[in-house]
């Protein structure tokens, strides 16, 4: 027994085969570009008629969700600030200060996450 989605698209590319066999096979004098018009429309009554189904609800399988630790741009941080305080004082204090801000605020996000 078939699945039943091959069958349908087994179905939709015989129907579009047929399709392109009119298309292509489309002669009208005084008409040149009856072709590319014929296409057009096509693809704009498919686009217009076509009605969407209902998305289908995705079930995590056991995968946990990802939240954003702030510790991850605390530590970066902290060592751009070792670096640009031998440059630019208060820029390097500004960024120790904003990783220590990070980490701090990441520990206490891993801390009541866990509970």
């Amino acid at each position: 027994m078939e699945d039943p989605a091959r069958i349908l698209e087994d179905r939709v590319e015989d129907l579009a085969r047929e399709l392109i066999t009119t298309i292509n096979g489309a002669d009208v004098p005084g008409r040149p570009n009856i072709r590319g018009d014929l296409r057009d429309f096509a693809i704009g009554l498919l686009q217009d008629s076509i009605v969407a189904g209902e998305p289908e609800e995705v079930v995590s399988g056991g995968v946990p969700e990802r939240r954003f630790n702030p510790i991850a741009m605390g530590i970066p941080l902290f060592f751009a600030g070792g670096v640009l305080i031998f440059l630019f004082p208060p820029v390097g204090m500004m960024l120790f200060a904003a990783s220590v801000v990070m980490i701090v605020w990441g520990a206490m996000v891993s801390l009541v996450a866990r509970r």
